[in-house]
């Protein structure tokens, strides 16, 4: 009677084990395949974002044209006197404004096209020509708009147009490369329409925007995408 306890204790306790052992197993293998499948869940979601969206944008782009406009704006005020002629002062501002756009579209082509080579996305796709078209629709529309201004003299709403398209140009690109672009074109839009009623601080909310905001994003944008993968 002794001897058969002890052997259904000593299957007891095999038993424990086995199970203990069984149940570990189970839990590895569980976690294990969890993680892989995150792993191909991250992995999926990068194939489709590289074929549906542009991704090759650089913080470092933002940060540069956030520079240039700082620099124009500090060069406006050196140049544009309160003894300068408006019209002047006028042709000034678009002079130093286009030349801060063309500085900031060669800046963000080239870095685009070196990081389209680290990401292995194509530079000159159909999604890149979408994007572009989807960006440059409502800034060409605003083109036209100031070009209409500049005409029949409304200048002091000049800036605000500039501000509110070029916020309507985030929005309407957030589509085919990163959504968070769509909030600095809220940012931008939201500032247009302050300017819109705030007379004699156009150069002001300009600069907030084509400067600060640039400089603002950039950061944030390296900090969210670039430094993870690097």
């Amino acid at each position: 009677m002794g001897i058969i306890i002890f052997i259904i204790q000593i299957f007891k306790q095999k038993f424990v084990h086995l199970k203990a052992f069984i149940l570990l197993c189970i839990t590895k293998y569980f976690y294990m395949n969890k993680d892989k499948a995150l792993e191909s869940v991250n992995e999926i979601k990068e194939l489709m974002e590289k074929s549906s969206k542009f991704i090759s944008l650089s913080g470092l782009a933002a940060i540069m044209a956030g520079i240039y406009a700082l620099v124009g704006a500090y060069i406006a005020t050196q140049v544009i006197t309160p003894g300068t002629y408006s019209i002047v002062a006028l042709e000034l501002m678009v002079i130093i404004a286009s030349l801060v756009l063309i500085a900031a579209a060669v800046t963000t082509c080239i870095l685009s096209y070196y990081k389209s080579k680290k990401t292995g996305q194509k530079f000159f796709s159909r999604l890149t020509y979408r994007a572009l078209w989807h960006f440059s629709f409502p800034m060409l529309t605003g083109g036209v708009l100031c070009i209409s201004i500049l005409m029949h003299e409304y200048y002091d709403i000049m800036a605000s147009v500039m501000l509110l398209f070029y916020g309507l140009a985030l929005v309407n690109v957030s589509k085919y490369t990163y959504s968070s672009i769509v909030w600095l074109g809220y940012a931008f839009i939201c500032l247009g329409v302050v300017d819109c009623f705030c007379e004699g601080h156009s150069l002001l909310f300009w600069t907030i925007g084509f400067g600060v905001f640039h400089i603002l994003y950039g950061i944030l944008f390296y900090l969210h995408y670039e430094r993870k993968k690097s």
